[in-house]
Protein backbone atom coordinates (compact mmCIF):
# COMPACT_ATOMS: atom_id res chain seq x y z
CA UNK A 1 0.00 0.00 0.00
CA UNK A 2 2.82 2.39 0.89
CA UNK A 3 4.45 1.76 -2.49
CA UNK A 4 1.14 2.38 -4.28
CA UNK A 5 0.53 5.62 -2.42
CA UNK A 6 4.02 6.92 -3.17
CA UNK A 7 3.71 5.93 -6.83
CA UNK A 8 0.33 7.60 -7.17
CA UNK A 9 1.68 10.75 -5.56
CA UNK A 10 4.64 10.75 -7.95
CA UNK A 11 2.33 10.43 -10.95
CA UNK A 12 0.14 13.27 -9.67
CA UNK A 13 3.19 15.51 -9.28
CA UNK A 14 4.55 14.56 -12.70
CA UNK A 15 1.24 14.96 -14.57
CA UNK A 16 1.19 18.75 -14.84
CA UNK A 17 4.75 18.85 -16.24
CA UNK A 18 4.04 16.08 -18.75
CA UNK A 19 0.80 17.73 -19.81
CA UNK A 20 2.54 21.07 -20.22
CA UNK A 21 5.30 19.51 -22.35
CA UNK A 22 2.84 17.64 -24.53
CA UNK A 23 0.51 20.60 -24.96
CA UNK A 24 3.13 23.34 -25.32
CA UNK A 25 1.73 25.97 -27.65
CA UNK A 26 3.58 28.14 -30.12
CA UNK A 27 4.26 31.56 -28.67
CA UNK A 28 1.92 34.13 -30.26
CA UNK A 29 3.32 37.18 -32.02
CA UNK A 30 2.16 40.16 -29.94
CA UNK A 31 4.18 42.84 -31.73
CA UNK A 32 0.98 44.60 -32.83
CA UNK A 33 0.09 45.16 -29.18
CA UNK A 34 3.13 47.39 -28.77
CA UNK A 35 3.96 50.84 -30.10
CA UNK A 36 6.87 53.23 -30.27
CA UNK A 37 7.59 55.07 -27.04
CA UNK A 38 8.44 58.18 -29.08
CA UNK A 39 6.16 59.55 -31.77
CA UNK A 40 9.19 60.76 -33.69
CA UNK A 41 10.40 57.18 -33.92
CA UNK A 42 7.19 55.79 -35.41
CA UNK A 43 8.42 55.66 -39.00
CA UNK A 44 11.63 53.87 -38.05
CA UNK A 45 9.70 51.35 -35.94
CA UNK A 46 7.43 50.59 -38.90
CA UNK A 47 10.50 49.60 -40.90
CA UNK A 48 11.20 46.91 -38.31
CA UNK A 49 7.72 45.44 -38.89
CA UNK A 50 7.54 45.27 -42.67
CA UNK A 51 8.83 41.69 -42.89
CA UNK A 52 11.66 42.75 -45.19
CA UNK A 53 15.15 41.97 -43.98
CA UNK A 54 16.64 44.41 -46.51
CA UNK A 55 15.02 47.45 -44.85
CA UNK A 56 16.15 48.73 -41.49
CA UNK A 57 15.83 51.49 -38.91
CA UNK A 58 19.01 53.49 -38.44
CA UNK A 59 19.96 55.01 -35.07
CA UNK A 60 22.84 57.38 -34.46
CA UNK A 61 24.83 57.77 -31.26
CA UNK A 62 22.58 58.87 -28.41
CA UNK A 63 19.41 57.56 -30.08
CA UNK A 64 17.50 54.48 -28.99
CA UNK A 65 14.87 52.10 -30.31
CA UNK A 66 12.00 51.78 -27.82
CA UNK A 67 8.65 50.03 -27.51
CA UNK A 68 5.87 50.10 -24.89
CA UNK A 69 2.99 47.69 -24.30
CA UNK A 70 0.20 46.93 -21.83
CA UNK A 71 -0.13 43.96 -19.48
CA UNK A 72 -2.46 42.33 -22.03
CA UNK A 73 0.50 41.66 -24.38
CA UNK A 74 2.32 39.46 -21.84
CA UNK A 75 5.60 39.91 -23.70
CA UNK A 76 8.22 37.28 -22.83
CA UNK A 77 10.71 37.42 -25.74
CA UNK A 78 12.06 40.15 -27.98
CA UNK A 79 13.45 38.76 -31.23
CA UNK A 80 15.85 41.27 -32.78
CA UNK A 81 17.34 40.96 -36.26
CA UNK A 82 20.26 43.32 -36.68
CA UNK A 83 20.89 44.60 -40.19
CA UNK A 84 24.56 45.06 -39.33
CA UNK A 85 26.11 43.93 -36.08
CA UNK A 86 26.66 46.77 -33.60
CA UNK A 87 29.77 46.97 -31.46
CA UNK A 88 27.54 46.15 -28.51
CA UNK A 89 23.96 46.83 -27.41
CA UNK A 90 22.36 48.11 -24.20
CA UNK A 91 18.94 46.62 -23.43
CA UNK A 92 16.87 48.34 -20.72
CA UNK A 93 13.53 47.02 -19.41
CA UNK A 94 11.17 49.25 -17.43
CA UNK A 95 7.87 48.76 -15.58
CA UNK A 96 4.58 50.59 -16.13
CA UNK A 97 5.80 53.50 -14.01
CA UNK A 98 8.97 53.87 -16.05
CA UNK A 99 11.23 52.48 -13.34
CA UNK A 100 14.17 50.46 -14.65
CA UNK A 101 13.87 46.73 -13.95
CA UNK A 102 17.08 45.66 -15.68
CA UNK A 103 19.94 47.06 -17.73
CA UNK A 104 21.93 44.55 -19.77
CA UNK A 105 24.99 45.15 -21.93
CA UNK A 106 25.19 42.68 -24.80
CA UNK A 107 28.88 42.59 -25.63
CA UNK A 108 28.67 40.29 -28.66
CA UNK A 109 25.30 40.61 -30.40
CA UNK A 110 24.44 37.96 -32.98
CA UNK A 111 22.53 38.72 -36.16
CA UNK A 112 19.30 37.09 -34.95
CA UNK A 113 19.09 37.50 -31.18
CA UNK A 114 16.47 36.42 -28.63
CA UNK A 115 16.23 38.54 -25.47
CA UNK A 116 14.07 37.34 -22.55
CA UNK A 117 11.62 39.92 -21.23
CA UNK A 118 10.61 40.13 -17.56
CA UNK A 119 6.89 39.48 -16.84
CA UNK A 120 6.51 42.85 -15.11
CA UNK A 121 8.20 44.78 -17.94
CA UNK A 122 6.05 47.18 -19.95
CA UNK A 123 8.73 48.77 -22.12
CA UNK A 124 12.17 48.15 -23.57
CA UNK A 125 14.80 50.28 -25.19
CA UNK A 126 17.86 49.31 -27.23
CA UNK A 127 20.80 51.61 -27.82
CA UNK A 128 24.46 51.73 -28.81
CA UNK A 129 26.72 54.76 -28.45
CA UNK A 130 28.35 54.03 -31.82
CA UNK A 131 24.99 53.76 -33.59
CA UNK A 132 23.06 50.76 -34.87
CA UNK A 133 20.89 49.41 -37.68
CA UNK A 134 17.91 47.20 -36.79
CA UNK A 135 16.13 45.22 -39.50
CA UNK A 136 13.30 43.62 -37.51
CA UNK A 137 11.95 43.40 -33.96
CA UNK A 138 9.23 40.88 -33.12
CA UNK A 139 7.67 40.40 -29.67
CA UNK A 140 6.42 36.99 -28.54
CA UNK A 141 4.27 36.00 -25.59
CA UNK A 142 4.54 32.81 -23.50
CA UNK A 143 5.10 29.54 -25.37
CA UNK A 144 7.48 27.74 -27.71
CA UNK A 145 9.16 30.00 -30.22
CA UNK A 146 7.92 29.28 -33.76
CA UNK A 147 10.01 27.55 -36.42
CA UNK A 148 12.64 29.84 -37.83
CA UNK A 149 13.09 31.75 -34.58
CA UNK A 150 16.22 30.31 -33.00
CA UNK A 151 17.84 31.24 -29.73
CA UNK A 152 21.49 31.09 -30.80
CA UNK A 153 24.34 30.45 -28.41
CA UNK A 154 27.46 32.63 -28.67
CA UNK A 155 30.40 31.41 -30.76
CA UNK A 156 32.36 28.59 -29.15
CA UNK A 157 35.16 29.34 -26.74
CA UNK A 158 36.94 26.12 -27.78
CA UNK A 159 36.14 24.33 -31.04
CA UNK A 160 36.78 20.74 -32.03
CA UNK A 161 36.40 21.52 -35.73
CA UNK A 162 36.76 24.88 -37.46
CA UNK A 163 35.03 24.96 -40.84
CA UNK A 164 35.98 28.01 -42.90
CA UNK A 165 33.65 28.67 -45.82
CA UNK A 166 34.27 31.41 -48.37
CA UNK A 167 30.54 32.16 -48.76
CA UNK A 168 27.17 31.32 -47.23
CA UNK A 169 26.21 28.04 -48.98
CA UNK A 170 29.74 26.69 -49.62
CA UNK A 171 29.60 25.00 -46.20
CA UNK A 172 27.18 22.42 -47.66
CA UNK A 173 27.87 22.45 -51.42
CA UNK A 174 31.55 21.54 -51.07
CA UNK A 175 31.87 20.20 -47.51
CA UNK A 176 28.76 18.01 -47.72
CA UNK A 177 27.96 16.04 -44.58
CA UNK A 178 30.73 17.56 -42.45
CA UNK A 179 28.35 19.70 -40.41
CA UNK A 180 25.45 17.20 -40.07
CA UNK A 181 27.83 14.41 -39.08
CA UNK A 182 30.21 16.16 -36.70
CA UNK A 183 27.87 18.80 -35.24
CA UNK A 184 24.56 16.96 -35.44
CA UNK A 185 25.44 13.28 -34.99
CA UNK A 186 28.74 13.43 -33.09
CA UNK A 187 27.77 16.54 -31.08
CA UNK A 188 31.26 17.96 -31.43
CA UNK A 189 31.98 21.65 -31.17
CA UNK A 190 31.83 22.85 -34.79
CA UNK A 191 32.53 26.53 -35.35
CA UNK A 192 31.56 27.81 -38.78
CA UNK A 193 33.17 30.93 -40.28
CA UNK A 194 32.13 32.73 -43.47
CA UNK A 195 34.84 34.84 -45.09
CA UNK A 196 32.65 36.98 -47.39
CA UNK A 197 29.01 37.92 -47.22
CA UNK A 198 27.02 39.53 -50.01
CA UNK A 199 23.79 40.69 -48.37
CA UNK A 200 21.68 40.41 -45.23
CA UNK A 201 19.23 37.89 -46.69
CA UNK A 202 22.01 35.33 -47.10
CA UNK A 203 22.78 35.59 -43.40
CA UNK A 204 19.25 34.42 -42.58
CA UNK A 205 19.57 31.58 -45.07
CA UNK A 206 22.86 30.49 -43.54
CA UNK A 207 21.46 30.55 -40.01
CA UNK A 208 18.46 28.44 -41.01
CA UNK A 209 20.65 25.89 -42.77
CA UNK A 210 23.14 25.57 -39.94
CA UNK A 211 20.43 25.13 -37.31
CA UNK A 212 18.76 22.45 -39.45
CA UNK A 213 22.09 20.59 -39.69
CA UNK A 214 22.71 20.60 -35.93
CA UNK A 215 24.76 23.74 -35.22
CA UNK A 216 23.71 25.78 -32.17
CA UNK A 217 26.63 28.20 -31.76
CA UNK A 218 26.27 31.21 -34.01
CA UNK A 219 28.69 31.38 -36.94
CA UNK A 220 31.20 34.16 -37.47
CA UNK A 221 30.74 36.43 -40.48
CA UNK A 222 34.01 38.00 -41.54
CA UNK A 223 33.99 41.44 -43.22
CA UNK A 224 35.73 40.57 -46.51
CA UNK A 225 34.10 41.79 -49.71
CA UNK A 226 32.22 39.30 -51.83
CA UNK A 227 33.86 39.99 -55.20
CA UNK A 228 34.02 37.32 -57.89
CA UNK A 229 37.51 36.74 -59.31
CA UNK A 230 39.18 33.82 -61.03
CA UNK A 231 42.70 34.03 -59.60
CA UNK A 232 44.52 34.24 -56.29
CA UNK A 233 46.18 37.51 -57.28
CA UNK A 234 42.92 39.30 -57.99
CA UNK A 235 41.26 37.88 -54.88
CA UNK A 236 44.09 39.10 -52.65
CA UNK A 237 43.99 42.52 -54.29
CA UNK A 238 40.54 42.81 -52.76
CA UNK A 239 41.21 41.10 -49.46
CA UNK A 240 44.92 41.70 -48.85
CA UNK A 241 47.19 38.70 -48.25
CA UNK A 242 48.48 39.83 -44.86
CA UNK A 243 45.00 40.87 -43.73
CA UNK A 244 43.50 37.54 -44.80
CA UNK A 245 46.29 35.45 -43.25
CA UNK A 246 46.18 37.50 -40.06
CA UNK A 247 42.40 37.10 -39.80
CA UNK A 248 42.68 33.32 -40.16
CA UNK A 249 45.47 33.17 -37.56
CA UNK A 250 43.26 35.13 -35.18
CA UNK A 251 40.39 32.68 -35.75
CA UNK A 252 42.65 29.69 -35.10
CA UNK A 253 44.05 31.21 -31.93
CA UNK A 254 40.62 32.29 -30.72
CA UNK A 255 38.76 29.01 -31.28
CA UNK A 256 41.67 26.59 -30.72
CA UNK A 257 40.40 23.89 -33.11
CA UNK A 258 41.86 20.41 -33.30
CA UNK A 259 40.85 20.04 -36.95
CA UNK A 260 40.34 22.64 -39.68
CA UNK A 261 38.45 22.04 -42.93
CA UNK A 262 38.38 24.50 -45.81
CA UNK A 263 38.47 24.94 -49.60
CA UNK A 264 40.37 23.53 -52.55
CA UNK A 265 43.65 25.24 -53.53
CA UNK A 266 42.23 25.47 -57.05
CA UNK A 267 39.08 27.14 -55.79
CA UNK A 268 36.82 24.19 -56.74
CA UNK A 269 35.54 25.69 -60.01
CA UNK A 270 38.19 28.44 -59.90
CA UNK A 271 36.61 31.04 -57.58
CA UNK A 272 39.31 33.44 -56.34
CA UNK A 273 37.76 33.77 -52.87
CA UNK A 274 37.94 29.99 -52.43
CA UNK A 275 41.57 29.95 -53.57
CA UNK A 276 42.54 32.81 -51.25
CA UNK A 277 40.85 31.13 -48.30
CA UNK A 278 42.69 27.84 -48.89
CA UNK A 279 46.13 29.32 -49.65
CA UNK A 280 46.07 31.72 -46.70
CA UNK A 281 44.88 28.94 -44.38
CA UNK A 282 47.84 26.75 -45.37
CA UNK A 283 50.10 29.62 -44.32
CA UNK A 284 48.08 30.47 -41.21
CA UNK A 285 48.15 27.05 -39.51
CA UNK A 286 51.91 26.99 -38.66
CA UNK A 287 51.99 30.76 -38.01
CA UNK A 288 49.20 30.46 -35.44
CA UNK A 289 51.63 28.38 -33.35
CA UNK A 290 54.47 30.86 -33.82
CA UNK A 291 54.93 33.20 -30.86
CA UNK A 292 56.75 35.72 -33.06
CA UNK A 293 53.90 36.12 -35.58
CA UNK A 294 50.98 38.55 -35.56
CA UNK A 295 51.34 40.20 -32.18
CA UNK A 296 47.75 41.48 -31.85
CA UNK A 297 46.06 38.07 -31.89
CA UNK A 298 48.98 36.65 -29.90
CA UNK A 299 48.27 39.15 -27.11
CA UNK A 300 44.54 38.42 -27.25
CA UNK A 301 44.59 34.62 -27.45
CA UNK A 302 48.15 33.25 -27.30
CA UNK A 303 49.45 30.63 -29.73
CA UNK A 304 47.65 27.52 -30.92
CA UNK A 305 48.75 24.46 -32.88
CA UNK A 306 45.90 22.84 -34.78
CA UNK A 307 46.34 19.08 -35.08
CA UNK A 308 45.17 18.67 -38.68
CA UNK A 309 44.21 20.70 -41.74
CA UNK A 310 42.08 19.18 -44.50
CA UNK A 311 41.56 20.85 -47.86
CA UNK A 312 38.72 19.93 -50.18
CA UNK A 313 39.99 17.93 -53.21
CA UNK A 314 43.63 18.23 -52.04
CA UNK A 315 45.62 15.70 -54.14
CA UNK A 316 47.97 14.43 -51.41
CA UNK A 317 47.18 12.09 -48.49
CA UNK A 318 43.62 11.76 -49.73
CA UNK A 319 40.71 10.50 -47.70
CA UNK A 320 37.12 9.74 -48.68
CA UNK A 321 34.34 10.52 -46.24
CA UNK A 322 31.16 8.43 -46.12
CA UNK A 323 28.35 10.97 -46.11
CA UNK A 324 25.88 8.25 -47.12
CA UNK A 325 25.76 6.58 -43.72
CA UNK A 326 22.41 6.94 -41.89
CA UNK A 327 22.49 9.20 -38.85
CA UNK A 328 20.25 8.16 -35.91
CA UNK A 329 20.00 11.72 -34.58
CA UNK A 330 18.33 12.74 -37.86
CA UNK A 331 15.94 9.79 -37.94
CA UNK A 332 18.12 7.67 -40.23
CA UNK A 333 18.67 10.30 -42.90
CA UNK A 334 22.20 10.36 -44.26
CA UNK A 335 24.67 13.18 -43.75
CA UNK A 336 24.40 13.96 -47.47
CA UNK A 337 20.60 14.11 -47.32
CA UNK A 338 20.77 16.49 -44.35
CA UNK A 339 23.34 18.63 -46.15
CA UNK A 340 21.02 18.86 -49.16
CA UNK A 341 18.07 19.84 -46.98
CA UNK A 342 20.15 22.51 -45.28
CA UNK A 343 21.53 23.78 -48.58
CA UNK A 344 18.03 24.20 -49.99
CA UNK A 345 17.41 26.79 -47.28
CA UNK A 346 19.82 28.99 -49.25
CA UNK A 347 16.96 29.91 -51.53
CA UNK A 348 18.80 32.77 -53.23
CA UNK A 349 21.56 30.41 -54.44
CA UNK A 350 19.54 27.53 -55.86
CA UNK A 351 19.76 28.92 -59.40
CA UNK A 352 23.54 28.43 -59.32
CA UNK A 353 23.77 24.97 -57.72
CA UNK A 354 20.83 22.62 -57.52
CA UNK A 355 22.29 20.18 -54.98
CA UNK A 356 25.26 19.36 -52.80
CA UNK A 357 28.01 17.61 -54.74
CA UNK A 358 27.78 13.97 -53.66
CA UNK A 359 30.07 12.72 -56.44
CA UNK A 360 31.91 13.90 -59.51
CA UNK A 361 34.50 16.60 -60.06
CA UNK A 362 33.60 18.63 -56.98
CA UNK A 363 32.55 15.72 -54.75
CA UNK A 364 32.04 16.79 -51.14
CA UNK A 365 33.37 13.38 -50.04
CA UNK A 366 36.97 13.98 -51.19
CA UNK A 367 39.66 15.71 -49.08
CA UNK A 368 43.40 15.69 -48.56
CA UNK A 369 45.46 16.08 -45.40
CA UNK A 370 47.51 19.25 -45.99
CA UNK A 371 48.96 19.51 -42.47
CA UNK A 372 49.23 17.13 -39.55
CA UNK A 373 50.83 17.15 -36.13
CA UNK A 374 49.66 13.59 -35.40
CA UNK A 375 50.87 11.59 -38.40
CA UNK A 376 49.26 10.40 -41.62
CA UNK A 377 45.81 8.80 -41.71
CA UNK A 378 45.49 5.03 -41.89
CA UNK A 379 41.73 4.35 -42.05
CA UNK A 380 41.26 7.55 -44.06
CA UNK A 381 37.58 8.02 -43.22
CA UNK A 382 37.52 10.38 -40.25
CA UNK A 383 38.84 13.92 -39.87
CA UNK A 384 39.66 13.11 -36.23
CA UNK A 385 41.74 9.98 -36.85
CA UNK A 386 44.75 9.97 -34.48
CA UNK A 387 43.48 13.04 -32.59
CA UNK A 388 43.58 12.32 -28.86
CA UNK A 389 39.92 11.88 -27.74
CA UNK A 390 40.77 13.63 -24.47
CA UNK A 391 41.16 16.86 -26.46
CA UNK A 392 37.56 16.75 -27.75
CA UNK A 393 34.43 18.27 -26.25
CA UNK A 394 32.52 14.94 -26.19
CA UNK A 395 35.27 13.14 -24.28
CA UNK A 396 34.21 11.28 -21.14
CA UNK A 397 37.10 10.20 -18.95
CA UNK A 398 36.88 6.49 -18.04
CA UNK A 399 36.06 5.76 -14.43
CA UNK A 400 39.13 4.17 -12.83
CA UNK A 401 38.68 0.72 -11.32
CA UNK A 402 38.67 0.80 -7.50
CA UNK A 403 41.96 -0.31 -5.95
CA UNK A 404 41.62 -2.61 -2.93
CA UNK A 405 43.51 -1.32 0.08
CA UNK A 406 45.12 -3.88 2.46
CA UNK A 407 43.65 -4.20 5.92
CA UNK A 408 45.70 -2.25 8.47
CA UNK A 409 47.80 -4.23 10.95
CA UNK A 410 46.05 -4.44 14.32
CA UNK A 411 47.73 -2.35 17.02
CA UNK A 412 45.29 -3.26 19.82
CA UNK A 413 43.92 -6.51 21.14
CA UNK A 414 41.47 -7.95 18.65
CA UNK A 415 37.84 -7.85 19.59
CA UNK A 416 35.79 -11.01 19.81
CA UNK A 417 34.52 -12.29 16.51
CA UNK A 418 30.79 -11.62 16.42
CA UNK A 419 28.42 -14.53 16.11
CA UNK A 420 27.33 -14.99 12.57
CA UNK A 421 23.81 -13.89 11.88
CA UNK A 422 21.40 -16.79 11.37
CA UNK A 423 20.63 -17.63 7.80
CA UNK A 424 17.09 -16.82 6.66
CA UNK A 425 14.62 -19.69 6.84
CA UNK A 426 14.29 -21.84 3.74
CA UNK A 427 10.83 -22.41 2.35
CA UNK A 428 9.35 -25.94 2.98
CA UNK A 429 9.22 -28.31 -0.02
CA UNK A 430 5.93 -30.19 -0.52
CA UNK A 431 5.08 -29.84 3.18
CA UNK A 432 8.42 -31.18 4.50
CA UNK A 433 10.71 -28.85 6.34
CA UNK A 434 14.44 -28.89 5.54
CA UNK A 435 15.10 -30.56 8.92
CA UNK A 436 12.62 -33.36 8.16
CA UNK A 437 14.10 -33.88 4.71
CA UNK A 438 17.58 -34.14 6.18
CA UNK A 439 16.38 -36.76 8.72
CA UNK A 440 14.69 -38.82 6.05
CA UNK A 441 17.82 -38.74 3.90
CA UNK A 442 19.92 -39.94 6.84
CA UNK A 443 17.47 -42.76 7.59
CA UNK A 444 17.52 -43.92 3.97
CA UNK A 445 21.32 -43.91 3.98
CA UNK A 446 21.48 -46.00 7.19
CA UNK A 447 18.95 -48.49 5.82
CA UNK A 448 20.94 -48.87 2.61
CA UNK A 449 24.17 -49.56 4.49
CA UNK A 450 22.41 -52.13 6.77
CA UNK A 451 20.98 -53.92 3.73
CA UNK A 452 24.39 -54.12 2.06
CA UNK A 453 25.94 -55.60 5.24
CA UNK A 454 23.12 -58.16 5.61
CA UNK A 455 23.36 -59.29 1.97
CA UNK A 456 27.14 -59.61 2.12
CA UNK A 457 26.98 -61.65 5.36
CA UNK A 458 24.25 -63.90 3.94
CA UNK A 459 26.29 -64.67 0.79
CA UNK A 460 29.37 -65.52 2.90
CA UNK A 461 27.39 -67.97 5.10
CA UNK A 462 25.91 -69.65 2.00
CA UNK A 463 29.38 -70.28 0.53
CA UNK A 464 30.65 -71.77 3.82
CA UNK A 465 27.63 -74.10 3.99
CA UNK A 466 28.24 -75.26 0.43
CA UNK A 467 31.84 -76.24 1.21
CA UNK A 468 30.68 -78.43 4.17
CA UNK A 469 27.99 -80.18 2.15
CA UNK A 470 29.35 -80.65 -1.38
Amino acid sequence: MAILVVGAAALMLAAPAISHAENAETAPDVTALSQSANKEDGRAVRRTRDGKIETYAKYDAGESFSLVWTAEAQVRTAYVKWYTLPDYAILVQTDEDGAALSRETIDEPVFNDCYPILPEARALSISCESGMQIAEVVLYSEGTLPDGVYDWLPPLEKADLLLVSAHCDDEFIFFGGTIPYYAGERKLGVQVVYMANGDRARVDEALSGLWHAGVRNTPVFMPFKDVYTESLRLALLNWGEEETTGALISLIRRFQPEVIVTHDLEGEYGHGAHIATAVCMVNAVPLAADASAFADSLAAYGTWQAQKLYLHLYPEHRITMDWNQPLPVFGGKTALEMANEAYHMHVSQLEYHSNVYGAGEYSSLEYGLAFTAVGQDAAKNDFFEHVDPARLSDYIAPTPAPIATPAPTATVAPTAIPTAAPEPPVENIDGFSPKMLAGMAALIAISAVTAIIFITKHKKQAKQKQRKNP
